[in-house]
């Protein structure tokens, strides 16, 4: 090894004494040799001294130094880029450092948005498991509709052909209907031929059919038979029972199966309502007529659930007209099995004061009763003589069962049913009644 020369590079290890001494064993003056490492540390060297890696103080080896100033000229070169690749290093590690932040940064926002994102997803969820309870309720209300008009599909299905067999009956019915009524007419024209025959015979009034006592005389059979009332203008038709107790007996009112309405106005009392051979009444107006000619007696027939009969009979009835709003006189109780409701004459029913003798006719819209509390009409749903109120409501609501307003049977707070107080009792529904007169014995 030449002199000044160091092995390797600059690196950063000074050089041992040994080493040096190997290296100037052959020079004649002092050597001074630094390493770089120490250059910044050590204190005797001045600023403005050029200090290079290997410095001889030896002017005899000037050559030789001169080489080795070219080779630390170039190891400063090489120091200079080492000074640049450890500053590109360092900018590489700062980015590196930046990117490695902003990709944490990244990495937390993503989580973040990630966690948003389950939290959606969770109520996402919840209310597509909502929507599909939903779903499924609206389904199964929507197979019930689906059921329920089916159903009412066929029960329209159903009225459709039971209104067209009404219609068929009712159709049918006409017919008979215009049959009867055609046949009535004849039997009619043939009666007033008779009648005005027998006038010019012999000028008898009392020959012309007054009531259905008179028409036994001429025919025995029920059924419908056109009279003349005295002072009636036109015949009037009306039932005939020819086999009840002698027969001639002129039904006034009937109920059989509560196929006619007995709530009803002023008016359809006054002039008649319902079927001849059916359920009926005759009508105030025709019924005064009829009771002015003579003396009458009344006959009440009834017939409970169980098939049992009764009557009840008054020896005289008739009634005022309508300016006197058809108030009733009744006569005495003479015959029956099935009590005095009408006029009461008994104490129990003077303690009720429901004695209906001597009262006006009231309906649902023209109130004649004797109670200070209530239209009896109104309450007791139907067109009758009461005071306060009765104990005799024949023109009642028809109930198909016996007893009501109990457990197990219709219910009704009031006792508004066709009742005979002395025979059933109250909230006993009759099944059967009729009302008849014939004249007076």
């Amino acid at each position: 090894m030449r002199l000044g020369e160091v092995p390797g590079r600059c690196d950063g290890v000074l050089i041992s004494p040994a080493m040096i001494q190997s290296s100037v064993s052959s020079s004649k003056g002092p050597t001074r040799l630094f390493h770089r490492s120490e250059w910044a540390s050590h204190e005797s060297l001045e600023p403005s001294y050029e200090l290079k890696c290997l410095q001889m103080g030896d002017h005899h080896d000037m050559a030789d130094s001169a080489n080795t100033s070219d080779k630390c000229k170039r190891r400063k070169v090489l120091y200079s880029l080492n000074n640049h690749r450890h500053r590109l290093r360092l900018c590489c590690t700062i980015l590196s450092w930046v990117v490695l932040l902003s990709l944490t940064s990244f990495v937390i926002w993503l989580h973040l948005r990630m966690e948003g994102l389950r939290t959606e997803k969770d109520l996402l969820t919840d209310k597509v498991l909502k929507d599909a309870q939903l779903l499924a309720s609206l389904q199964y209300r929507t197979g019930q509709l689906v059921s329920e008009k089916a159903e009412l599909d066929n029960r329209l299905t159903y009225g459709i052909c039971e209104i067209e067999k009404l219609q068929n009956t009712s159709v049918v019915l006409r017919t008979r209907l215009n049959d009867v009524s055609k046949d009535l007419t004849d039997k009619g024209s043939t009666l007033r031929t008779v009648r005005d025959r027998l006038i010019m015979l012999g000028g008898c009034d009392n020959c012309l059919i007054r009531d259905c006592s008179d028409a036994k005389v001429w025919n025995a059979l029920d059924g419908v038979y056109p009279i003349w009332p005295r002072n009636f203008t036109n015949a009037l038709y009306v039932y005939c029972d020819m086999s009840s107790e002698g027969g001639g007996w002129t039904l006034i009112q009937r109920r059989l199966d509560g196929s006619v309405k007995f709530n009803r106005s002023w008016l359809d009392y006054r002039d008649g309502f319902g079927d001849l051979s059916g359920e009926l009444w005759i009508g105030n107006e025709n019924l005064y007529y009829l009771l002015s000619q003579k003396d009458y007696r009344l006959r009440i027939d009834l017939e409970d659930w169980d098939g049992n009969r009764s009557f009840a009979e008054y020896d005289t009835f008739r009634i005022e007209s309508e300016e006197d709003n058809y108030r009733l006189r009744l006569g005495t109780y003479v015959a029956g099995d099935a009590g005095d409701s009408m006029t009461g004459g008994n104490s129990t029913f003077q303690i009720f004061n429901r004695d209906l003798n001597n009262m006006q006719f009231s309906t649902v819209d023209r109130d004649n009763d004797a109670s200070t509390k209530q239209n009896c009409a109104r309450q007791y749903k139907g067109g009758w003589w009461y005071k306060d109120c009765y104990s005799a409501n024949l023109n009642g609501l028809y109930y198909k069962v016996g007893k009501y307003g109990v457990k197990g049977a219709p219910s009704s707070p009031v006792q508004d049913g066709i009742e005979w107080f002395t025979w059933t009792g109250w909230y006993y529904s009759l099944k059967a009644v009729s009302m008849k007169v014939k004249p007076a014995l």
